[in-house]
């Protein structure tokens, strides 16, 4: 039983760590990212806008094919 409760509350701290982690990480290699060019074309900070649509494309097909593994007939 104790075993149990370890796990009922150190499962959810872990993945709210993790979450933390992947968002700081995220965010620090965007910003890196935003300072590796100025300028390009007229658009400021275009690796950081780049990596972000790419992030934003991931998510998407992963959202896109967890609901379609979800349906199968």
């Amino acid at each position: 039983m104790r075993e149990r409760l370890l796990s009922a509350f150190w499962v959810p701290v872990a993945a709210v760590l993790l979450a933390v982690g992947l968002i700081a990480g995220i965010g620090e290699a965007l910003l890196a990212l935003a300072g590796a060019r100025e300028e390009m074309a007229g658009v400021k900070e275009p690796y950081a806008v780049a990596g972000a649509l790419l992030l934003a494309l991931f998510v998407l097909i992963g959202a896109a094919a967890l609901v379609r593994s979800g349906h199968k007939r």
